[in-house]
């Protein structure tokens, strides 16, 4: 079965480039240096190298096909860890994608990346309680086990802050790896009180489970682009990746989402001040 499911994301992942690349009539891409496009999917993400190169493939041929574009080798990173690494290093990346937007906002504050998009919905983590848990509002959490995922995770650093900001005090947090073993934990009366994604939290409460409540909304996944990269360049890539919305909507669909918004430094900031990192 898991043999199918690869098979079914590869060719899904191969598609997607192959109806962009007609779509631009076989546009030679020009000569230069090509720009090193940085990925990270968070810790809830596919893993395989190969699923993720070729999932971003129409992405990264669409901004080559741009005036300004160059030609993009794609580096998936599946460590979040390494992905801060390499992405803080001496050599950094032209354009990096990541959907731990807290740390993507630690790259634009601290780095000096700029922001170019990003996911148009905002992302907001969810609270969700288990059968027989009485409380009525986050407020009331006390000492009620919470289930989080991994700490580097955004889910983890906007539910943080919430907490903080509703003055739960000393709350029990116990961290898992992966985001689906949280609402399975509560579910299974192993936590009071998980904390998941929005896509995990629609499926939870549509499977009659409760959502007790939401974070505030933050930035959602974000392409940024090189501190080094010019000013005019960074403008026109963003106007091309807003374009995309009605001239390559297959190739955002392959990536999980709708619409790009113009991403803007003040919002990472302000996320970062939510989170206190």
């Amino acid at each position: 079965m898991k043999r199918r499911t690869l098979c079914s994301w590869s060719l899904g992942a191969l598609l997607a480039p192959m109806s962009w690349a007609q779509q631009t009539n076989g546009a030679v891409r020009k000569p230069g240096p090509n720009w090193r496009l940085l990925i990270n999917e968070a810790v809830t993400g596919e893993t395989n190298i190969f699923v993720l190169t070729n999932r971003y493939q129409g992405l990264a041929d669409y901004i080559s096909a741009q005036p300004k574009g160059r030609a993009i080798g794609i580096e998936p990173v599946v460590d979040i860890r390494r992905f801060m690494s390499l992405a803080q290093g001496g050599s950094k990346p032209d354009l990096v994608f990541g959907k731990s937007v807290n740390q993507m906002a630690k790259l634009v504050r601290d780095s000096g990346y700029q922001p170019v998009v990003r996911r148009s919905d905002e992302y907001k983590a969810a609270f969700i309680v288990g059968k027989g848990v009485n409380v009525k509002s986050l407020a009331e959490v006390k000492g009620e086990k919470i289930i989080m995922p991994d700490e580097y995770a955004a889910t983890t650093a906007v539910a943080k802050a919430e907490l903080r900001r509703q003055n739960v005090t000393n709350p029990r947090i116990i961290h898992v790896r992966y985001q689906e073993a949280v609402a399975q934990q509560v579910q299974a009366g192993l936590a009071d009180v998980g904390v998941v994604n929005p896509s995990t939290a629609k499926k939870w409460a549509e499977q009659g489970g409760r959502v007790l409540a939401e974070t505030r909304p933050v930035a959602n996944w974000s392409l940024l682009a090189s501190p080094s990269m010019p000013a005019e360049e960074v403008n026109a890539l963003r106007d091309a990746l807003i374009g995309m919305n009605k001239q390559a909507p297959t190739v955002l669909a392959s990536l999980g989402f709708k619409e790009w918004a113009r991403a803007d430094r003040k919002e990472y900031l302000e996320l970062l001040d939510y989170t206190k990192e």
